[in-house]
C-alpha cells in the first residue's frame, strides 16, 4: 500500500508543477498537494501550511511510517523541511491530530498572494484556519474590491476581509458568531497591516445580523431575546459563506433544503448593481439546481439576477467531472 500511495502522489504533484511555479511567483505556500479519490486514494488529503504538512484522513487506515515516508518525498520534491502533522477524522465532529516528529510552533504563519496568515495547524477547532478551496474566491475579491463596502457573512478567520481591504475596499465588515475565529480574523489583519475603519468585525449571531440588515427585522419569539439592535444596511459587495448546517434562534442555515433563507436577506443587503459572492460546499448538491433557486428567490422579492459566474477552485483542487463540491457563483444584482 504504501508504494501504491507513494506512486499516486507522484502523479498528483507531476500534476500541480505549473501550479506550484504560479504559487512560488504569487508567494503562496497555502495549498492542497493531494485531493483524495480524484487522486485515486479516497479519503486521503495532504495540504501545505507554510512550513506544517497537514495530513488529514476519514477512513483510510495510515500510519506514521507511511506519513513519514509521503513527507520525505514531499520534502524533496519541494526542497523544504516540513513540521508534519496528521489529523485523523473518523469520527464526526471530532479530530485526533498528532506530530509525525517534531512539532510545530504554537503559532504558525503562512502565505497566500503575498498575505500573511495564521494557520495554526493545532488549535481549538477542527477544521484548518484557512479553506483552501476557497483561494479562488478570497482572489476573485481582492480584485473587485477597491472601493466598495464588502460584507462578509460567517467569516470564519476573515480571509475574504484581508483579501478585499488588500484590493482597496472602502470597508470590509466581518460577521461570525465564533469570538476565537475573529480574533484570528483581527490579528490576520494586524498583521497585513490593515486596520479600523477599513477592517471591522461583529461577533454576533450572523442570521441576527443579517435580518437587521436587511430590513426584515427580527420576529417572533426570538423578539424576547437580548440582543444588539441594529439598522438596515445596504452593501457594494456580498459575500455569503455559510456552514453546511446551524441552528440559532434568530434563523436556522440549511444549506441542501432551505438556501433561500439565508440567500433573500443577504440579497436585500446588497446595493441595485451591486455583486454578490455565494457558496455550497454540500457535494450533493447539483449547481443548476442552485443556481435556479436563487434565481426563484430574487424574483420573488422583485429582484433580478442579471449575471451568473461560476468561479471553479484553483487546480489544486482537481475534478474529474468539473462538479466541485465548493460551488462558487459571482452574481450581480439589480
Amino acid at each position: 500500500i504504501p508504494q501504491q500511495f507513494l506512486n499516486h502522489l507522484k502523479v498528483a504533484l507531476h500534476n500541480r508543477e505549473a501550479f506550484l511555479e504560479q504559487c512560488i511567483q504569487e508567494n503562496t505556500t497555502c495549498y492542497r498537494l493531494f485531493h483524495g479519490a480524484v487522486e485515486r486514494w479516497p479519503s486521503v488529503t495532504i495540504d501545505r501550511y507554510g512550513d506544517a504538512l497537514l495530513f488529514q484522513t476519514w477512513r483510510s487506515d495510515l500510519n506514521d511510517d507511511v506519513v513519514g515516508q509521503m513527507a520525505d518525498f514531499i520534502e524533496e520534491k519541494l526542497h523544504h523541511r516540513f513540521y508534519i502533522l496528521w489529523a485523523d477524522r473518523r469520527k464526526r465532529g471530532q479530530v485526533d491530530r498528532h506530530w509525525v516528529g517534531d512539532a510545530a510552533p504554537q503559532e504558525l504563519m503562512a502565505t497566500e498572494m503575498g498575505l500573511s496568515f495564521r494557520v495554526d495547524p493545532v488549535h481549538r477547532g477542527i477544521d484548518p484556519l484557512l479553506f483552501l478551496d476557497f483561494r479562488a474566491g478570497r482572489r476573485h475579491i481582492r480584485e473587485h474590491a477597491k472601493g466598495k463596502k464588502v460584507l462578509n457573512l460567517f467569516s470564519y478567520t476573515c480571509g475574504i476581509g484581508v483579501a478585499a481591504v488588500a484590493g482597496g475596499a472602502k470597508l470590509a465588515l466581518n460577521v461570525d458568531f465564533g469570538n476565537h475565529a475573529l480574533k484570528i480574523g483581527r490579528s490576520n489583519a494586524v498583521v497585513n497591516g490593515l486596520s479600523e475603519p477599513q477592517f471591522e468585525t461583529i461577533q454576533d449571531d450572523a442570521m441576527l445580523v443579517l435580518r437587521q440588515f436587511s430590513g426584515l427585522g427580527v420576529r417572533g419569539n426570538a423578539k424576547r431575546r437580548q440582543f444588539t439592535k441594529r439598522t438596515a444596511r445596504l452593501f457594494d459587495i456580498v459575500v455569503l459563506d455559510p456552514p453546511r448546517r446551524a441552528k440559532s434562534p434568530f434563523g436556522n442555515v440549511d444549506t441542501v433544503n432551505d438556501y433561500q433563507s439565508l440567500f433573500k436577506p443577504a440579497l436585500l443587503c446588497t446595493k441595485p448593481r451591486g455583486r454578490m459572492l455565494v457558496t455550497n460546499n454540500v457535494a450533493s448538491v447539483e449547481v443548476d439546481s442552485w443556481v435556479e433557486s436563487l434565481n426563484r428567490c430574487a424574483r420573488k422579492i422583485g429582484r433580478v439576477i442579471e449575471t451568473v459566474d461560476l468561479i471553479a477552485p484553483d487546480s489544486d483542487f482537481p475534478s474529474l467531472d468539473g462538479k466541485y463540491p465548493l460551488k462558487l457563483a459571482w452574481l450581480t444584482v439589480s
